[in-house]
């Protein structure tokens, strides 16, 4: 069952109405509905081709992608989530962890990039900072690309309190096999917006 991913230009009342309206206009039953007042997405019966352009005359959203794949959410308790991380720490390490979740989200985009190719690698990177904003780990604001850099500004980190270790790893790794380049990347903070860099490692291209 495919799913629509949604931009919120706008929150405003009656947003979510709107979209259910016009499904139940076509006759389409909505099986999952997740995200938040940035992003939504929308797990859907077919008939894609009936609704994309009537989603574009609801005001204040714009229609960014169709995920064609199985994706089953999982939704943990951020604070729960995020206290048992803690303990963690406290019995293997700050580092040790910190490298896990850094890998761990490195891996995980990377599956997701395999698994439900997008077309285009920059339309690829954008999809997916947009479904992490509709899971709430972070807030996608901006992309800029100049010279092979690649910018990719955000706020709101899920895991903040943990020096952005995954957000890190999964921007890397979205960065890496969407272009099936090598890249380094750094994490800055300004006031409550963080800056993503990454910039190509010269003549290693990934397989």
């Amino acid at each position: 069952m495919p799913w629509l991913l949604i931009k919120v230009i706008r929150d405003r009342p009656g947003i979510l109405n709107e979209i259910a309206a016009l499904l139940l206009k076509h006759g389409i039953n909505i099986r999952n509905i997740i995200g938040n007042s940035y992003t939504l997405m929308i797990n859907i019966e077919d008939h894609i081709n009936e609704i994309i352009h009537d989603l574009s005359t609801v005001r204040d959203v714009e229609p960014l992608e169709v995920l064609n794949g199985s994706i089953t959410p999982l939704a943990f308790s951020q604070r729960h989530f995020l206290m048992s991380l803690k303990a963690v720490l406290q019995q293997m390490g700050t580092k040790e962890v910190e490298r896990m979740l850094y890998r761990l989200g490195y891996e995980y985009a990377k599956a997701v990039v395999t698994d439900i190719p997008i077309g285009d690698p920059i339309t690829t990177i954008e999809t997916y900072l947009y479904t992490a904003t509709a899971y709430n780990r972070l807030i996608y604001k901006n992309m800029e690309i100049t010279r092979g850099e690649i910018r990719i500004e955000f706020t709101n980190p899920f895991d903040e309190e943990l020096n952005t270790a995954f957000t890190e790893g999964y921007i890397h790794g979205l960065i890496n096999t969407a272009l099936a380049k090598l890249h380094y990347i750094g994490i800055e903070r300004v006031n409550n917006v963080y800056r993503a860099v990454a910039r190509p490692v010269e003549s290693i291209e990934l397989a």
